[in-house]
Parts: C-alpha cells; sequence; structure tokens
C-alpha cells in the first residue's frame, strides 16, 4: 500500500475534553473550514479547524463532528503539559494537516467503512488516514476498500476491531495510475 498512498497516525491532543468541540458549539466565523496548509491555517487568524477523530460506521465520506483549537499553528496543544511539566500533547506528521485523504476509525466493530475527507481538516490518532496527491488514486482506494471483497480481505489480514496504520500498510493495492 505505501507503494499508492502514504498512511499517517495524526494529532494526539493530551485533553480531548479540552480542546475539541462540536463545530456547532463554536462561533462560526472562529473555524476556518478550507484551510489548505499550515500556513493558511496560521494566517487565516482562526483559532478552530475541523478534526477528524474516527467516528461511527459511515463510508465513502463524513463524521465531521469536531473542530480543534490549533490557533497559531496549535500553540497551545505543543506546549500542554502536565503537573511534573511532562508533555501530554502529541502533535504527529504535521506535514500532513489539512490535506485530502483516506480517513477511517481506529475502531472498526461494524466492518471498516473507508471515508474521503475533503482538504482542510486535522486528524487524530483515531482518524487513520491515507494520503495521496493523486485524488483519483484516493478516490481509487477508498471504492476499493468499501467493497465486501475490501473489507473480507481486510478482516483476514487483521480479524481485530482495531484497524491500526500498519494493517492498513498490509493491504494490498495496487496503483491504478
Amino acid at each position: 500500500m505505501d507503494e499508492v498512498v502514504t498512511p499517517k497516525v495524526g494529532l494526539q491532543t493530551g485533553d480531548n475534553n479540552y480542546f475539541l468541540r462540536e463545530w456547532w458549539e463554536v462561533e462560526h466565523d472562529k473555524i476556518k473550514f478550507d484551510a489548505k496548509s499550515i500556513p493558511d491555517a496560521v494566517e487565516s487568524g482562526k483559532k478552530w479547524f475541523p478534526y477528524n477523530k474516527g467516528g461511527s460506521f459511515r463510508r465513502w465520506y463524513g463524521n465531521y463532528d469536531y473542530v480543534v483549537n490549533w490557533e497559531n499553528d496549535g500553540q497551545e496543544i505543543r506546549n500542554f503539559v502536565d503537573d511534573k511539566g511532562k508533555l501530554r500533547s502529541r502533535p504527529q506528521n504535521t506535514e500532513y494537516y489539512f490535506k485530502e485523504a483516506i480517513t477511517w476509525p481506529l475502531i472498526t466493530s461494524g466492518g471498516l467503512s473507508v471515508r474521503y475527507r475533503e482538504y482542510g481538516s486535522i486528524h487524530d490518532v483515531s482518524g487513520m488516514s491515507a494520503f495521496s496527491d493523486n485524488v483519483d488514486v484516493i478516490y481509487y482506494i477508498i471504492g476499493m476498500l468499501n467493497t465486501p471483497l475490501g473489507n473480507n480481505i481486510l478482516r483476514i489480514l487483521n480479524p481485530t476491531i482495531n484497524s491500526q496504520i500498519g494493517d492498513f500498510r498490509n493491504s494490498q493495492v495496487h496503483n491504478p495510475v
């Protein structure tokens, strides 16, 4: 799979109750829904950005329920420490934030549901994501993995309810282009 897309783990805030809100809880003009890059997000001066943290079983598209406080390139999250000064958050693979992607939830009790994630959001550790510069490749893989055959192959490779980055990498989808 690594020949076709680049799977990456996302942000661990360290305290979702503090850093996340459902999008309707925040004033609309404080959310940047369409950031295309980190500089674009910073220049917007916005505090809240769409956040992909997995979610319920839904194929193709959706689960855009949350926003995350990523003001000033995540300054507050990047500096979030416990009482002893230990960093609680873990921003990972930040160069992939705001890019369009394939996404799926970490927990897949109802079978794997792969979705398209348009540009503009940050992905969580439980909202696994895989990236390609070619949107046709993204659509192809989503189409393949959302079939009964694709789901059965993934279930054979990983019979647990957790579908992690390594499990996604082990699936064999060849480059359609």
